[in-house]
């Protein structure tokens, strides 16, 4: 078994869904696998938590109780309960992610919401679509893209991202609509004068694009640079907000 097979099986471990034949596969690959050991060890806890439901509780109430156990020890393991929604805009079809702390994923280029999800469940054993619960995430990005807003109050989760990016994601954000800055200027703001190219590499991982505008820093010539949903988007973002091109 190769280890992206097994953390794509774990969620399925945890609902009793896998043959007992592949359960043992897992245990001996959890055995010579630090990595992976490591999740095995994690997924076993939480199944530990389904013990405290009582086996007296109404089967509504008991399933409640055990999915809120569930989420709390996905937090506390590390992989938090995301939810998603899926928006149609003026740079192609977006899907958005978010946890109990923000948004934590913006997606390009995906049409696929199978594809979409089967993604973040390599990152949490809970995902699901939820409109109605990310209503405000979609009001803000619709009026972002009428040009009805120019800021986000939106949280965010970067906990994923290394303390370095996060300190770049946080000083980006603090570009306003509308204009632009350049990647050397932004490592000053940062503290780190000439790290302009670990500032590009910080701004491609950036988790939650146009949320944190990562799309309004360009190189120091005026061109465009890069940008993880490609130029063509970067222009029409910068477009929408009145940014004039080379």
């Amino acid at each position: 078994m190769i280890c992206d097979l097994f953390v794509r099986q774990l969620d399925r471990l945890l609902t009793g869904d896998l043959r007992v034949t592949t359960v043992a596969v897992m245990r001996r690959h959890a055995a010579g696998c630090g990595p992976c050991g490591l999740e095995w060890g994690r997924m076993h806890g939480l199944r530990d938590v389904l013990v405290t439901v009582a086996d007296d509780e109404p089967d509504a109430r008991a399933v409640r109780r055990a999915r809120a156990l569930l989420r709390s020890a996905f937090d506390r393991a590390g992989h938090p309960v995301i939810r998603f929604v899926r928006l149609q805009t003026p740079v192609g079809i977006l899907f958005v992610g978010a946890t109990d702390q923000g948004v934590c994923d913006v997606t390009f280029g995906q049409s696929s919401e199978r594809r979409y999800r089967e993604r973040l469940l390599r990152r949490s054993p809970e995902v699901w679509r939820d409109d109605t619960g990310l209503a405000e995430v979609t009001e803000e990005l619709r009026a972002y893209f009428a040009r009805e807003l120019t800021r986000f109050s939106l949280p965010v989760d970067l906990r994923r991202v290394t303390p370095f990016t996060a300190r770049v994601l946080r000083e980006t954000r603090n570009i306003r609509f509308g204009q632009v800055t350049s990647y050397g200027a932004l490592a000053a703001r940062i503290g780190s004068p000439g790290a302009s190219r670990a500032v590009g590499g910080a701004l491609g991982r950036n988790p939650v694009p146009i949320i944190i505008p990562c799309h309004r820093v360009i190189a120091q010539s005026g061109r465009l640079g890069g940008f993880t949903g490609g130029l063509g988007t970067k222009r029409t973002l910068l477009g929408l907000e009145g940014v004039p091109l080379l």
